[in-house]
């Protein structure tokens, strides 16, 4: 998956690991470390959108895979009679 900028997460870390590379340096201004700052903050956001997509897409294939539960001689895995459970008064 890519974000809107056609960025992948695999991407978006490796500029978030050069941002900290950066920021680490002794000589660096207080201007350039907050445009740093603001660009990881985005790109963090980034990277959660990305994960979120990933996720939706896996649970999305493992939905269209998965079908309903049928143990061995045709019988449903869900019961339909009752319970062992104890009703509520």
């Amino acid at each position: 998956m890519a974000d809107e900028q056609g960025r992948t997460f695999e991407d978006v870390h490796e500029r978030l690991s050069e941002i900290v590379d950066e920021v680490s340096a002794e000589d660096i201004s207080l201007d350039d470390a907050l445009k740093l700052y603001e660009e990881a903050v985005k790109l963090g956001l980034s990277a959660c959108d990305l994960s979120e997509q990933d996720l939706d897409a896996f649970l999305a294939t493992e939905e269209d895979s998965e079908s309903s539960p049928v143990e061995e001689g045709g019988a449903s895995a869900t019961p339909t009679g009752s319970t062992d459970m104890p009703r509520e008064a």
